[in-house]
């Protein structure tokens, strides 16, 4: 592969080069319609990547922190493995090794592996290429999750029928749009639940189901993977059973290897869950109908209605949400900015933040952590609702489209259509 470094510059996600950076990425001007006219439907558009953006010193400065970091990170990994695999240590030490554990591979998953599948790590693509490749060892496929992220979620936020991401059928409707069933009115109980067995359906499920449907619903990976790419899918779910499954089993009982490897990937599993509904399935953000929507507007607008970001002002919890979200607690500038390393966000954020309030433009935000829980909580008792019983109030937009308000007893949700629908709901 070639050594040829990237473009640090390269801030739309949907510029990638589909036959380098991402063999999986689709046409990017078919996934962002004012990629190569910016007036595209009479509509300038934004220049708010270009305001915010910092200079190519600050991104090499990020970078470098941004290395600092991973390091860090894995030192902890190798202390956390080492005293819960090889120590002599009681279960209490196992128990605190565990969390530690868990901790670290919630940091790899957020703070590097994300940065380097977006070709934020590093200048040199193949660096990204060769750390992208911890998603493997974690038991997710690096190759299927840039297609389904980078091209995917990425160019098609809140989409319905374009953003995989949002698609939970049968357990959950995240969307207005999306089908509802009777089950769904107790998914603000049971979804908490669900949400933790995120990377076992990752490692059991998801990847393979991609693999041999050749893509996520409508939407078909460009080319089929090759046989080296299928191997490395393979070789990665073995070598992550190796290290989590098979070599504890080699030192301790298989029932507490059972137990630990359960509980250990819930709580990831959870944690990564929550990085993303927190940004994308509030009641502040919106969710767009079909393709339709994204003509009507800029990509950048789209990513400013569709993700919120998440504030921590607690001296000290704060500190630890910021290090463990690996920058994505500043959803909107990673939206805005995702090949740029998430050590840069919280500058461009205070940048970013002024320009929308200058423009009149949405930026959201939760408060707090517990304000970003409340509100998905909310979202997913809204949406779990009977929505034949639900009052709705249309007003159409200047656009063309139609902003629809429902369920005043759980506050007002704005949801972009592009036709008025008599109620919210399939």
């Amino acid at each position: 592969m070639s050594s040829a470094t990237e473009n640090p510059t390269v801030e739309n996600p949907t510029a990638e080069n589909p036959t380098a950076e991402n063999p999986t990425a689709e046409n990017p001007t078919a996934e962002n319609p004012t990629a190569e006219n910016p007036t595209a439907l009479g509509r300038p558009r934004l220049s708010l990547v270009s305001a915010v953006r910092p200079g190519d010193a600050d991104i090499r400065r990020g970078r470098r922190r941004l290395h600092a970091k991973a390091v860090g990170i894995a030192a902890l990994v190798i202390v956390a493995y080492w005293g819960l695999v090889f120590s002599s240590t009681g279960w209490l030490g196992r128990i605190g090794f565990t969390g530690l554990l868990v901790v670290c591979v919630v940091a790899v998953g957020t703070g590097i592996l994300h940065d380097a599948n977006h070709g934020a790590f590093s200048a040199s693509r193949r660096t990204n290429r060769l750390v992208a490749y911890s998603a493997d060892v974690l038991g997710a496929s690096s190759w299927v999750w840039r297609f389904k992220h980078n091209t995917l979620h990425h160019a098609h936020t809140n989409v319905v029928g374009r953003d995989s991401d949002i698609e939970q059928s049968p357990f959950a409707r995240l969307a207005p749009q999306q089908a509802w069933r009777s089950w769904h009115r107790y998914q603000h109980v049971y979804m908490w639940v669900l949400y933790g067995f995120l990377t076992v359906k990752w490692f059991f499920a998801s990847d393979v189901a991609a693999l041999l449907k050749g893509g996520f619903g409508t939407d078909r990976f460009p080319r089929p993977p090759r046989r080296r790419e299928v191997a490395v899918v393979a070789g990665g779910k073995l070598v992550h059973l190796g290290w989590a499954v098979f070599i504890p089993l080699l030192f301790h009982p298989w029932w507490g290897v059972a137990l630990f490897y359960l509980v250990g990937s819930w709580l990831v599993g959870f944690s990564l869950a929550m990085v993303f509904q927190l940004a994308h399935c509030t009641d502040t953000v919106e969710f767009l109908d079909g393709a339709d929507a994204e003509r009507h507007e800029s990509f950048e607008m789209r990513q400013l209605r569709t993700t919120a970001n998440i504030e921590c002002r607690a001296p000290l919890l704060g500190g630890f949400v910021r290090w463990i979200m690996g920058g994505l607690d500043h959803q909107i500038e990673h939206h805005l900015s995702p090949r740029l390393p998430h050590t840069l966000y919280p500058a461009m954020a205070t940048r970013l933040r002024a320009t929308c309030a200058e423009q009149a433009l949405p930026y959201h935000v939760h408060r707090s952590v517990w304000a970003a829980l409340r509100s998905h909580g909310r979202w997913l008792k809204l949406l779990g609702q009977d929505p034949s019983k639900l009052v709705v109030e249309a007003e159409i937009t200047s656009d063309g489209a139609t902003t629809v308000r429902t369920g005043p007893s759980l506050g007002a949700v704005a949801v972009s259509y592009q036709s008025v629908h008599g109620r919210v709901g399939p």
